[in-house]
């Protein structure tokens, strides 16, 4: 029943009506496939030539999301998890290396970075604000740039959460008064 009302409260803070304080970074969609992640050296001259591994003791990567989707995102829901640290044999070393700097972990255990935003949404088409990356190498292993996912949440249009709340009656996981309540707007609402 939780993933039910997690998903319905999404729908809801999509459309603006209501606002939850702090969304659960687990529940979050992953909005990779739309939101491109681009990865870059934060100390690299990008025309010297030098190779795409590293084995030095910690570098830094800064990272911006492009919004390739026709949708704008809600800024502060935007995250990015770093799924894996690959070495050059292509076997993931992320428990043998440190991510410094991150904002926390999910239940997975995998770092994430809040997507620092001064704007209520990241437009389509949309390049967020930087985010680095600080990988620490004790073992001055050789590895690829870390691999990262995006999510957060779309700010859908009112049809597309009014059909979500329409399919959630129809299979009798919400009451007609709830589907109610949950539309209302906030103005129209009394205090």
């Amino acid at each position: 029943m939780k993933s039910i009302w997690s998903i319905l409260a999404t729908a809801i803070v999509a459309n603006g009506n209501v606002a939850l304080a702090n969304p659960i970074v687990d529940d979050l969609q992953d909005l990779t496939g739309g939101v491109v992640p681009v990865v870059q050296y934060k100390y690299l001259d990008p025309f010297s030539g030098e190779d795409i591994l590293t084995s030095v003791s910690e570098v830094e990567y800064v990272v911006k999301v492009k919004n390739q989707t026709g949708d704008p995102l809600i800024a502060d829901s935007l995250i990015l998890v770093v799924e894996g640290v690959r070495e050059i044999t292509g076997k993931d070393i992320l428990p043998r290396v440190g991510i410094g700097g991150s904002d926390g972990m999910t239940k997975d255990g995998k770092p994430f970075f809040r997507i620092p935003s001064s704007k209520k949404e990241l437009p389509p088409y949309g390049e967020s604000e930087p985010v680095t990356i600080r990988v620490i190498n004790p073992d001055f292993l050789r590895f690829f740039p870390p691999n990262v996912r995006v999510h957060g949440i779309r700010r859908s249009s009112e049809k597309a959460v009014k059909d979500l709340i329409e399919s959630l009656v129809q299979k009798g996981l919400l009451s007609p008064e709830e589907a109610m309540r949950a539309l209302e707007s906030p103005s129209s609402s009394s205090p």
